[in-house]
């Protein structure tokens, strides 16, 4: 027996499933075996390899996994503040058309000249410019007096100025008499939060495999023409290794574990026959995927919540209320009782061969949710694991 180790990241395409809820399902008496064809011949077993891959982690900013595996986030860049900014807004405008986010827009007096905006609101034909500002100390007076020849020299008809600790007196009277909008963010304490009572929980749930194993068909004349050590690196990288853990995934799916909070770890084996797929230059007829699966529930904590508004409103009387979440820049918005969720995956830290499955969220009051974004859906794919791979020749 020969044995491989190979260390990478996959580049897989994806499959993308995400649920709110699953249908109730009646209850089991038996141990629960998935198979898509209990047929499989495997008249020669020509190698068994194992293959590893590195456990690699996306992060942004400062995102780093705790040592009790709680996923941590901190808004620590401009960027990130901006980007916030941008899904407030539109909610508080109901539309995502109209506000948009690092716009560039010509200058009037040089129209060959594009010119940076954080973010535009345009609506009925007049243009509002949101520039943000994120730092420790309190803007002053000296900002707003940019944000009024910004204003005046882009023929803008409303700017806001966003700033993430606050301005100070001074630049408080300055853009009242001047007309420029001051908008910052005052967190809420946990007493604030228990009486506004409208906070969500979310949970992200995956499925956990173990003692997988990947297997391999090729026509009598193919089979002598395989390398084993090539074939674990052209499969590393291909996309039908993907492919075949999604369709492990969506037999998963079928028996409504979510319905029922059922974290019992299941035997499952698939066995699909790709189209125009080939390896070590040959054509492959049949991937099979064994092994076992749990599905795994995820509390995403919500350390912080703050209000948007006016530097004078209260937090709890602001018009947006913002939940930020420890999963990359992960944010609820809300504003009356309509939010606006952001997943941001950037975060996610998996335990190996894991795969993103659902997201749930649980309120008490009745919210009505506006829109859904997913951002880096590359961590929906399977995380990095260890594996082993058979290779077979298939006869008639």
């Amino acid at each position: 027996m020969t044995r491989w180790e190979l260390v990478g990241k996959a580049d897989f395409e994806l499959s993308v499933h995400l649920s709110a809820a699953a249908r109730q399902a009646s209850e089991a008496d038996t141990p629960i075996l998935i198979t898509a064809d209990n047929y499989r011949r495997l008249i020669d077993v020509h190698s068994r390899s194992g293959i590893k891959l590195s456990a690699q982690k996306a992060t942004f900013g400062d995102n780093r996994s705790n040592d009790d595996g709680r996923l941590s986030k901190r808004m620590e860049t401009s960027e990130a503040l901006e980007r916030q900014i941008h899904r407030i807004h539109e909610l508080l405008e109901r539309s995502h058309d109209d506000v948009t986010w690092n716009d560039h827009i010509p200058d009037p007096d040089n129209p060959e000249r594009l010119r940076q905006i954080d973010i535009t609101v345009r609506r009925n034909g007049k243009l509002t410019i949101i520039e943000c500002r994120l730092s420790r100390n309190r803007q002053n007076v000296k900002w707003i007096e940019e944000l009024m020849g910004r204003r005046q020299s882009l023929g803008a008809d409303t700017i806001i100025a966003v700033a993430s600790a606050g301005f100070t007196k001074g630049a408080q009277l300055k853009a009242a008499r001047y007309r420029v909008h001051l908008r910052d963010l005052k967190h809420l304490t946990e007493q604030e939060v228990a009486n506004w009572g409208d906070q969500v929980a979310l949970i992200l749930y995956y499925y956990q495999y173990s003692d997988v194993n990947v297997s391999v068909g090729f026509a009598p004349q193919s089979f002598q023409n395989i390398d084993p050590g090539v074939l674990v690196q052209e499969l590393r990288r291909h996309a039908v290794l993907q492919s075949v853990f999604n369709a492990a995934s969506s037999q998963l799916d079928t028996l409504n574990l979510l319905a029922r909070e059922d974290t019992r770890t299941i035997r499952f084996g698939v066995r699909v026959r790709p189209e125009m797929v080939d390896l070590c230059g040959e054509r492959v007829l049949e991937i099979g995927l064994e092994g076992k699966a749990r599905l795994v529930a995820q509390i995403i904590s919500s350390p912080r919540v703050f209000g948007y508004g006016e530097p004078t409103q209260t937090a709890t009387e602001r018009p947006a209320t913002v939940e930020q979440f420890n999963l990359g820049e992960t944010s609820i918005v809300h504003n009356d009782d309509r939010i606006a969720i952001e997943i941001d995956l950037s975060g996610a830290a998996l335990p190996p061969l894991s795969q993103i499955r659902y997201f749930r969220t649980k309120h008490e009051n009745l919210l009505n949710c506006e829109s859904l974004a997913i951002t880096n859906p590359e961590m929906l794919r399977v995380s990095n694991g260890r594996l082993t791979l058979d290779v077979y020749e298939m006869r008639t």
